[in-house]
């Protein structure tokens, strides 16, 4: 697959899983119960899966090889704690304002790093 092509699914998957995660956020809000928003897991769960997939494709694509350097790996902790965003999206649903601020902060700090590559 070539460049472009792997940074659209890649910036697919980080869409589907913000949405997953502000989904949970809000049918939380309005009192649905877990059952009825598996929808949102599984958005959450597909674009995790996008974005790791992409990631290390877009990596290999730039010719990176071990060891990573610093970027890419605040990139996987970025991704690592989108995943856990999940149980903070589930379990504390009633701090959905600054949980919100959290997700902004995480998408702001990949987009980041992928675009100045600091380190």
């Amino acid at each position: 697959m070539d460049y472009s092509t792997l940074r659209i699914i890649h910036l697919t998957g980080l869409a589907l899983t913000f949405m997953g995660l502000t989904g949970v956020l809000a049918s939380k809000a309005t009192g649905q119960t877990l059952k009825k928003t598996w929808l949102y897991h599984l958005s959450h769960g597909v674009g995790l899966l996008l974005l790791l997939a992409t990631g290390i494709a877009l990596g290999l694509k730039l010719g990176m090889v071990h060891p990573a350097p610093l970027w890419v790996r605040g990139k996987f902790a970025v991704w690592l704690l989108a995943g856990g965003a999940m149980f903070l999206a589930t379990r504390f649903s009633r701090f959905a304002g600054p949980l919100v601020v959290l997700f902004a902060l995480l998408v702001f700090a990949g987009a980041w790093l992928a675009i100045s590559k600091p380190f």
